[in-house]
């Protein structure tokens, strides 16, 4: 077990908080499945990797300073047949920014302008 607590002691020192969380989690996992030494780091650094994604994520949402976390998934594009759809999903994947492109949102006062600019900025935040 005191193998343990220096492992854990080295993941703290190199600030690897995601394999520390689930060292435990993955020890347990290796003895129960039999896995080998490559597969129990493997699982770790994929834990890491996870944790890095999700914190990177959190770090740009926040940096962004949407006034709320939106998606196209909660839009009412019946509201108003001439918003064009079809565009704004194809938007939604990002494309315009591996162009170098701008975006510009335009129209009256309440017909979600803002709401869609937050949408497509989430998953623009999500591909980093």
């Amino acid at each position: 077990m005191s193998s343990v607590h220096h492992l854990q002691s080295r993941l703290r020192s190199l600030k690897l908080q995601g394999m520390l969380d689930t060292l435990e989690l993955r020890l347990d996992q290796a003895q129960k499945e039999q896995l080998d030494y490559l597969e129990f780091l493997e699982f770790l650094l994929q834990d890491e990797l996870e944790r890095q994604g999700q914190r990177s994520l959190a770090r740009r949402l926040t940096q962004a300073r949407f006034e709320e976390v939106c998606t196209l998934a909660g839009f009412d594009f019946t509201y108003n047949p001439k918003i064009p759809a079809q565009r704004i999903r194809d938007l939604a994947a990002g494309h315009f920014i591996q162009q170098k492109a701008s975006v510009l949102i335009c129209g009256p006062v309440g017909v979600g302008k803002t709401f869609i600019a937050q949408a497509l900025g989430y998953p623009a935040c999500v591909l980093g």
